[in-house]
């Protein structure tokens, strides 16, 4: 196993790399980064402290399980077939505070916050959470096998997508 310092670059490469694959719309890069069983989730706010916690049961304000429905967003996106990319707003992607909470052999997990911004039909927007992510090894390359999007907004203005957050 590579040191602790060796696993928090790599996946902080892995993290801003992302989010560079997202601002210059580079769908298919960014799909690839993903898992065959990866988990895109952005649950909803019940109150004022807690979010929904269960995907498969409750409301989420996004519920991506497997890949296949990555690339379905990415097909989408790509077609411009998707109600909350037409027009394709602008984004600049910040990822801070990635901190390292577990590193094992077959898994990484991180926590960090973010920021976008965005422009497009609605104007200039901001939007800020934090990030949940489970990284795996695979063919060597770390790749995302879970990643969790907790806005800290509870009333949103405009669509929200896979760039969005």
């Amino acid at each position: 196993m590579s040191s602790i310092a060796e696993v928090l670059a790599q996946a902080q490469e892995l993290l801003y790399l992302e989010a560079h694959h997202l601002d210059q719309k580079q769908w298919t890069e960014w799909v690839e980064m993903y898992t065959q069983d990866a988990i895109f989730w952005m649950p909803s706010w019940i109150n004022e402290t807690e979010t929904t916690s269960h995907p498969e049961t409750e409301l989420n304000l996004l519920y991506l399980n497997g890949r296949s429905h990555l690339e379905d967003r990415v097909y989408r996106l790509q077609t411009e077939d998707s109600f909350a990319s037409v027009p394709s707003a602008r984004t600049v992607h910040l990822v801070s505070n990635i901190r390292l909470i577990e590193a094992h052999d077959e898994h990484t997990v991180l926590k960090a916050t973010w920021i976008v911004h965005s422009y497009g039909l609605h104007g200039p927007l901001t939007r800020a959470g934090f990030y949940d992510y489970t990284l795996k090894r695979v063919d060597g390359a770390l790749r995302i096998a879970y990643k969790k999007v907790t806005l800290i907004d509870d009333k949103l203005i405009g669509a929200v997508d896979i760039f969005h957050v």
